[in-house]
């Protein structure tokens, strides 16, 4: 495991030590609290002192950290992770937790050692103007600003976005070079961590086309899909002489296919989506 000093050292040779550390203001010295919160906020890492030395967090390094209210917090960087967490009016502490395993070779791996690092110490939180920091006592310090969207991919097109009994949701175009796909975060509340479900186009516009997102929600269940450029309307029938239940049609982005999406009372295996062109014709 890396030390302090040789992540600063690391940084440092990434992205170049913009100055020296300051002194962190404490709780009772920062200017008033803008109206931010700890918990149910999405904080995106901005800048971090480490040995000493303060680096800037560019904004392609999205680091983010959140706190649900209810004991847990998560974070990402290079890897997923979370663990409980014990906050009180000025400190908290991060509870060890589990973290994947994926490699990364840029600064984002860093970021988790430095994390990981503070984790299980008692560090000073402190809000000040949309910033959150936090200092550990051998001066180690993170600062991090109210992220701009609370959504994992922030620039993927949007399909629809909203809440539901306490649950986020978005629904989302993603083409990668040419690759298109709909991606659907969701999560039960804000500060929670989000489940993600994807699929991609279909290769073909055949009748049989890609199975659906299908994401269960507060009583309910969120379904998207792609359709080819034809259809106008689509049905949902949950099960066999079941009435049609019609599900909004958007524009992708892509002359090829339409998404299909929209939440439904009921649906199973047995469940049927149909689509029809202008003429009534079945198109999938």
């Amino acid at each position: 495991m890396r030390t302090l000093a040789a992540v600063a050292a690391i940084l440092c040779a990434l992205a170049g030590c913009a100055r020296a550390a300051t002194p962190d203001p404490t709780p009772s010295d920062a200017p008033a609290d803008s109206g931010s919160s700890l918990t149910g906020t999405e904080w995106q890492l901005v800048e971090m002192t480490v040995g000493g030395l303060t680096t800037q967090v560019p904004p392609s390094i999205d680091a983010v950290l959140r706190f649900d209210g209810a004991g847990s917090y998560s974070a990402r960087a290079c890897n997923y992770t979370g663990g409980s967490a014990e906050i009180d009016d000025d400190s908290l502490i991060l509870g060890a937790g589990g973290m994947t395993e994926m490699g990364c070779m840029d600064m984002s791996a860093d970021i988790d050692a430095v994390l990981g690092a503070v984790t299980g110490e008692s560090v000073r939180w402190a809000i000040a103007e949309e910033e959150l920091t936090l200092a550990a006592p051998d001066g180690t310090t993170l600062t991090y600003r109210v992220r701009e969207t609370i959504y994992p991919n922030a620039a993927a097109p949007e399909v629809l976005s909203g809440e539901r009994a306490g649950h986020q949701y978005r629904l989302a175009v993603v083409n990668s070079d040419g690759d298109l796909a709909l991606d659907l975060d969701y999560r039960a509340a804000p500060g929670r961590p989000w489940g993600m479900q994807g699929i991609a186009a279909p290769y073909s516009r055949g009748d049989a086309l890609n199975p659906l997102i299908v994401a269960p929600m507060a009583g309910a269940f969120l379904i998207g899909g792609f359709v080819t450029a034809d259809t106008v309307r689509v049905a949902h029938y949950a099960h066999e002489g079941a009435p049609s239940i019609d599900v909004a049609v958007y524009p992708s982005g892509d002359p090829a296919w339409k998404v299909a999406a929209g939440f439904v009372a009921e649906h199973s295996a047995g469940s049927r989506i149909v689509g029809y062109d202008a003429a009534g014709e079945v198109t999938a």
